[in-house]
């Protein structure tokens, strides 16, 4: 439940970035492992997700993390 959230949250993020196109493969790719996991993935897709999508999620979570502890320091 948790990694759906938070794939949905980093999604939605990265579409609003404009990282992710909606109707994109990758977009595609994003929505299967947030419904189904990565085990679904062809090896194609896998390697998308592995190569271009981790670390979009990474930075994404990484900037989200960073907001939160500076909104605490304030």
């Amino acid at each position: 439940m948790m990694r759906r959230m938070f794939l949905t949250a980093a999604l939605d993020r990265l579409i609003e970035e404009g990282e992710i196109r909606r109707r994109s493969n990758a977009f595609r790719v994003m929505k299967l492992v947030i419904e189904n996991g990565v085990t679904v993935l062809n090896e194609n897709q896998r390697n998308l997700y592995e190569e271009e999508l981790i670390p979009k999620i990474e930075r994404v979570a990484l900037h989200e993390s960073r907001a939160i502890n500076a909104s605490h320091a304030a």
